[in-house]
């Protein structure tokens, strides 16, 4: 599609008053476009529309990113989702307008928004929410160019104008001149990936969805699309679809049948090392919202990649992971290549409204060059960080850049919810690390009760209720917990203590003001695990559900900051270690088995340590004088212990595979380079030694 020409600048119109009276208002200006109008060209955002006009309910606008619109009626008065208002405005074609139904700007501020249902948590009503977010919104635009402010005065000299409707699939010059590049690694040398960068509205996914259709159409036999989430890939598979006349169904199948080949879809969850050998070709989308570690596995099991990701953009993480990915190519596939799409090619250069929606929510918001060591630890008053847009949009791109599901609406969270607290470590007036902290738990006895019962589930509350439920940890739900949400360091800054500084912070915050415990969840890697117990946190529970767009399970950890809270932190603690072995070898069978070796460090029940009996068994098996097969309770036994000391764990993790997590010895010996059988043996008999579990001399 040809690029968008300085006439395509979209608008902004806010139609402030009274819901009945814009709703009619709107209602006419469609009307009177019509005639220029097709069947889905007005994409009406909304709980419910009026007229019988067909609406996009906003937990559902993820499944429309793979279309276009070119008139958008957001309604305000039922509920502004920041979420769904950036994915529909992403949608809407250049010269097109977003109509939004609202209050008028002066009460913004103190406006009951509907969508507060949604991050309000127990035992909080919606009025205790503060009113930062959309008092911000209503300053940010109440002069901006891409605003036109509609009132009862103004009514009948604003007309809604519809973009211009949509052409064929066109790559513009600097889709083709990348499209040469993708074709490039599909078929030139191996091992030299490329790896594209763009902003929103750059035509990243229809070029990756031409590519594919045309590699397949030419005789490639797979390419396998590997992203966060199906929508994701919603605008790659529609325009594969039509660049090769298929169906134009909106699913997205694990198996797209094109010309002779086929177009496959992984989460990152489901990716397997076969993937990458039965593939010609691997594109992985929106890469910066995937994990590095998943990406590391892609770049050892796959040999020709292009990485695409946003720069900008509630998708994105700007140059964190630019920083990141790069050292990580670079140490992998040296050879590989950066390419740049910069031209927008569905609304115009300087449209207004991309740099209303950027600024508003942040979503260009990038890290400093080049910031100093940071020499102040301090908490932050949110209310003045609302209105210090400088300090605020620092504040941002650290929280973005540290996680890959950062969304508009985690800004809203910031701004509004009441059991947020932050703190900032700086040097001067350039901020180098923050943490962002959500006060949980705190239930009354009936509440926690009806939640240990399974009758209740009350909004928020995440680690309390799921220790409680899952690892039956029920004094988490009345005791009050600080969960570090976010935390975050800038890149350059890393390894300085930055992040052990505002841990501390929040600990003497959480001891200060009747806190309990300290408490986190995240996906489990081991250089995050390191971190998190150097900071005194201990692993009180490992899910069982591996997220499919991280590929990765939730830890829990606790750190006390009461000694009514060191009890529940230890019991937990030694609750977990207990559970853990027996666990890696059902539920917890697919865990990375030197996670688990990470997990399991620390002192051992003695009901798992082996008795006098099993001790002669395991100086057999040392001695070479035993089948390890024929020892499967003394080595089970033994393999706990070994992982539990530290000395010994850098050995433990293929036994633990072999022993604890029984996979099979081919599958033990090529994950951890060793040649054969007889040299896992050879590990086994060495590991039992050094733990002194062979015989005495002269015995």
């Amino acid at each position: 599609m040809p690029a968008a020409s300085d006439s395509a600048r979209r608008r902004l119109l806010i139609v402030a008053g009274h819901p009945t009276a814009a709703a009619r208002w709107i209602d006419a200006q469609l009307a009177a476009a019509a005639p220029a109008l097709a069947a889905g060209d007005i994409l009406w955002l909304a709980e419910h529309a009026p007229s019988g006009r067909p609406c996009v309910l906003p937990r559902a606008m993820p499944q429309r990113l793979g279309g276009e619109c070119r008139v958008l009626v957001v309604d305000m008065h039922q509920g502004f989702h920041p979420d769904a208002f950036a994915a529909a405005v992403g949608t809407l074609r250049g010269g097109g307008d977003c109509v939004l139904l609202a209050p008028p700007l002066g009460e913004w501020s103190g406006f009951d928004d509907p969508d507060r249902r949604r991050f309000c948590a127990y035992p909080h009503a919606t009025t205790a929410m503060h009113g930062r977010f959309l008092g911000r919104l209503a300053r940010l635009w109440a002069d901006h160019a891409a605003v036109h402010r509609i009132s009862a005065d103004t009514a009948d000299a604003v007309h809604v104008a519809p973009a211009a409707a949509g052409v064929g699939v066109t790559l513009n010059a600097a889709q083709q001149r990348v499209a040469r590049e993708v074709e490039s690694v599909a078929r030139g040398h191996a091992r030299r990936p490329l790896v594209i960068t763009a902003d929103r509205g750059r035509g990243k996914s229809t070029l990756l969805g031409v590519c594919a259709a045309r590699l397949l159409r030419q005789g490639v036999a797979r390419v396998t699309v590997v992203a966060p989430g199906r929508a994701a890939v919603a605008t790659l598979y529609r325009h594969a679809r039509q660049a090769s006349a298929v169906d134009g169904a909106r699913d997205i199948p694990p198996r797209l049948r094109i010309g002779d080949g086929e177009l496959c879809f992984r989460l990152p969850g489901e990716w397997h090392d076969d993937d990458g050998a039965a593939a010609s070709l691997v594109i992985v989308d929106e890469a910066a919202a995937i994990p590095l570690a998943v990406l590391e596995r892609l770049l050892q099991s796959a040999n020709r990649l292009v990485f695409a990701s946003t720069v900008h953009g509630y998708e994105g993480s700007g140059r964190g992971f630019a920083l990141r990915f790069a050292a990580a190519l670079d140490a992998r596939m040296p050879q590989w290549r950066a390419a740049q799409l910069d031209t927008p090619v569905r609304w115009a250069d300087d449209d207004p409204l991309e740099d209303l929606l950027n600024r508003s929510l942040l979503l260009d918001a990038e890290l400093a060059d080049a910031p100093v060591a940071a020499t102040y630890v301090e908490a932050v008053d949110i209310a003045a960080l609302a209105r210090d847009e400088r300090r605020l949009r620092a504040v941002f791109a650290l929280l973005v850049n540290a996680h890959y599901q950062t969304r508009p609406s985690d800004l809203r969270q910031l701004l509004d919810n009441p059991d947020v607290a932050l703190w900032v470590a700086r040097a001067g007036d350039v901020v180098s690390g923050v943490l962002l902290g959500v006060a949980e738990g705190g239930m009354d006895a009936a509440m926690a009760a009806a939640v240990m019962a399974g009758e209740r589930r009350p909004r928020g509350h995440l680690l309390p209720q799921s220790l409680a439920v899952h690892a039956g940890i029920g004094d988490c739900l009345t005791r009050r917990v600080l969960r570090v949400q976010r935390i975050a360091v800038h890149p350059h800054c890393r390894r300085q203590g930055i992040g052990l500084r505002l841990l501390d912070a929040a600990a003497a915050h959480a001891t200060a003001h009747g806190f309990d415990l300290l408490g986190c969840a995240f996906g489990v890697e081991r250089p995050l695990l390191g971190f998190w117990r150097r900071a005194g946190f201990r692993p009180a529970r490992l899910g069982l559900r591996v997220d499919p767009a991280s590929a990765t399970r939730s830890l829990f950890m606790l750190r006390a900051a009461t000694a009514a809270g060191a009890a529940i932190a230890d019991a937990a603690a030694a609750r977990f270690r207990h559970d853990l072995p027996w666990a890696v070898g059902g539920p917890l069978r697919t865990v990375d088995s030197r996670v688990v070796v990470d997990l399991m460090t620390g002192p051992v029940d003695d009901a798992l340590r082996p008795d006098a009996a099993e001790r002669a068994a395991l100086a057999a098996v040392a001695a070479g004088t035993r089948q390890p097969e024929t020892a499967s309770a003394a080595l089970w036994k033994a393999v706990v212990q070994l992982a539990a000391d530290g000395d010994a764990a850098a050995s433990a993790a293929p036994l633990v595979a072999w022993l604890l997590q029984h996979r099979p010895p081919e599958q033990v010996c090529a994950g951890f380079g060793l040649s054969g059988r007889a040299a896992l043996h050879d590990v086994l008999r060495r590991a039992l030694v050094s733990a002194g579990f062979s015989a005495p001399r002269g015995g």
